[in-house]
């Protein structure tokens, strides 16, 4: 069996696979030399942060450099194999789960309770298998700094989990090295462990069919300038193939090629 298809069979079984050394110290340490960047200027122009998590939405809006980490080529080619060629990003979050006094203006805390990322009709969880996510880590996790916790093999239920439901027995944490890629089917129950003086950068990027609706419309967030430079997996990826036409004159398809 090839890594390919054992991380394809562990996602299918456990809803969580591990992908170690992705990315190099060098490559870490520049990218969140990035991120601090970014914080640093939120906070100066008092754009809104979380004391106990510090978030950056959409981070290629402020370093267009930044959108080299949504493409990964063994992500890519898992996710090709389990949702389909045409996959697109629904979102990216940039997070450090981490104790910071400086804030002057408040924002909320995005996952400290219990959740899927995964969507729900007649509030039964859609099968699994629709959506995943890829958790790029730029620190360790570890069970002290607030690596995330997930509930194994959660993403064969179809209900909703309790936002602070106790299921302390049946959760892990995500233990992995900075560096890493961790990929996680979009329904399974997890959250974020308690923040502290210590850094916990990750990124969370949202894959999903081409016909689920992005978050944001990326083509106008990062221009028609940007769409012509990208490679043909960035463009796809930030939906600038996938966005339906203005009426049926422009065309009948969505799908562009």
């Amino acid at each position: 069996m090839t890594s390919i298809n054992k991380h394809i069979q562990n996602l299918k079984v456990n809803g969580i696979t591990y992908l170690p050394r992705e990315y190099s110290k060098n490559e870490i340490e520049h990218y969140k030399n990035k991120f601090e960047k970014i914080v640093d200027n939120f906070k100066k122009n008092k754009v809104p942060l979380n004391p106990n998590c510090q978030l950056i939405r959409n981070p290629y809006r402020h370093d267009l450099e930044l959108s080299k980490l949504i493409y990964h080529k063994k992500v890519d080619k898992i996710l090709k194999n389990l949702i389909g060629d045409d996959h697109i990003l629904v979102n990216s979050t940039i997070i450090n789960r981490k104790l910071s006094r400086d804030v002057s203006k408040h924002g909320v805390n995005m996952g400290d309770k219990w959740h899927t990322d995964s969507h729900y009709l007649n509030k039964k969880r859609m099968e699994k298998g629709l959506t995943y996510v890829a958790i790029t880590l730029f620190d360790d996790f570890t069970k002290e700094n607030g690596g995330t916790l997930y509930i194994p093999k959660s993403h064969n239920k179809r209900s909703i989990p309790k936002k602070k439901g106790n299921y302390n027995k049946l959760s892990k944490f995500i233990i992995a090295k900075a560096g890493s890629i961790v990929i996680i089917d979009g329904g399974i129950w997890h959250k974020g462990g308690s923040p502290n003086s210590q850094d916990r950068w990750s990124m969370f990027s949202y894959y999903a069919p081409w016909f689920i609706k992005p978050y944001f419309r990326f083509p106008e967030m990062l221009g028609e300038k940007f769409g012509k430079k990208c490679n043909s997996e960035l463009k796809r990826l930030f939906h600038y193939n996938s966005t339906p036409p203005l009426n049926e004159e422009e065309s009948l398809y969505t799908l562009k090629y």
